[in-house]
């Protein structure tokens, strides 16, 4: 009698153990599973980060190529920023309020000067049109002292008339960059330092 039980329990408990196993094996298989997953998130996050930095690097080195003079003397930094002056100054308008039936108000010119060197005076030339595109007036807008690698801006008038304005640059100079450009100044071919500024038998400086 005994031994017509002896059988079915034995193979239970074989199940059982090789249940328990299995359990115990798909368990680690899973931490394992788990583990390589977070290995692998982490290998592409540092290889995206190295990548990221080798762009950072590679970057530096061509701006370096394509800006040797900053690395030398204080005088060479001073016609670097003349020669390359466009991409460093800039001129631009605000989000200023058209009227429904017309009219333009709230209008703020902004310079915004990237280099090393103040600026003595930037001028910039206002157009107001009218709905049917005729010029309706024009303002000139001086500002005064922007410091280098700042911004300063300027409030312009506002106008009843007229549903668009342009702007225009007109003139920029700096004593210490010894700059002085004007939209209208003739540049002679081959001068390669055009908007140096001519100084004059008293030491000031003009266009």
């Amino acid at each position: 009698m005994l031994r017509k039980y002896i059988v079915p329990i034995v193979a239970l408990v074989i199940i059982i153990t090789l249940f328990v196993m299995y359990r115990g094996q798909n368990r680690l298989y899973r931490k394992t599973l788990q583990s390589n997953y977070s290995l692998v998130s982490q290998l592409n996050e540092l290889r995206q980060k190295d990548q990221q930095l080798r762009q950072g690097m590679e970057q530096i080195q061509q701006a370096r190529q394509q800006a040797p003079q900053l690395q030398g003397t204080f005088v060479d930094r001073k016609k670097y920023f003349r020669q390359n002056w466009k991409n460093y100054i800039h001129v631009s308008l605000n989000d200023y309020k058209t009227g429904f039936l017309g009219g333009v108000k709230d209008i703020r010119v902004i310079v915004n000067n990237d280099s090393e060197f103040p600026l003595d005076n930037v001028l910039a030339v206002l157009r107001y049109y009218r709905a049917n595109g005729k010029l309706f007036k024009t303002e000139n807008i001086n500002i005064n002292n922007i410091a280098g690698k700042s911004s300063k801006s300027a409030e312009a008038p506002d106008s009843r008339r007229g549903l668009k304005i342009t702007l225009q640059l007109q003139r920029i100079t700096s004593q210490q960059m010894n700059f002085c450009w004007s939209a209208d100044k003739k540049v002679a071919p081959g001068d390669q330092d055009p908007y140096q500024c001519a100084t004059t038998a008293n030491g000031h400086y003009n266009e």
